[in-house]
């Protein structure tokens, strides 16, 4: 709970919202049972799910995530991506890398691939798919990997 109030007090998020968007985040991803243990007792998971809710408290308008489904079960990872879905649907960005490329094809608008640093491709999932002859995401990942 320090570490959310300390997030909080850097963003200077009122009292009240504060309060209501940590219960109602920590209840979404199932830590609110946790939040006043310290954080050295967490699992992956449970650290991936506070670092989360300190970026979701303060509602900044561009979320940028790196891969944030990993270490989260099921559940978490399931009620995350529709928190995502819904910040986007708002005319919001979330910008997130991912190495999981069904969660990418179901979730982005637009997909960015990435060869050594080097941004190769952007575009659509359509976009990429015509460019690239319709093949599979995946097919398409594994091809520019091995264009090295």
């Amino acid at each position: 709970m320090d570490y959310l109030n300390f997030i909080d007090n850097i963003y200077e998020v009122p009292k009240d919202l504060r309060e209501a968007r940590i219960k109602e985040y920590s209840e979404a991803l199932a830590l609110q049972d946790n939040l006043y243990d310290f954080i050295e007792s967490y699992s992956h998971g449970m650290k991936q799910k506070l670092a989360v809710i300190g970026v979701l408290i303060y509602e900044p308008k561009v979320w940028i995530l790196d891969e944030p489904l990993v270490g989260l079960d099921p559940k978490s990872a399931f009620t995350l991506k529709e928190i995502m879905k819904k910040h986007a649907e708002k005319g919001n960005i979330v910008f997130f890398s991912s190495h999981i490329l069904e969660v990418v094809e179901k979730l982005c608008d637009r997909i960015g691939i990435i060869r050594k640093g080097e941004l190769v491709t952007i575009g659509s999932i359509k976009e990429i798919k015509e460019a690239f002859k319709d093949e599979s995401l995946e097919d398409i990942v594994l091809e520019i990997i091995d264009n090295e």
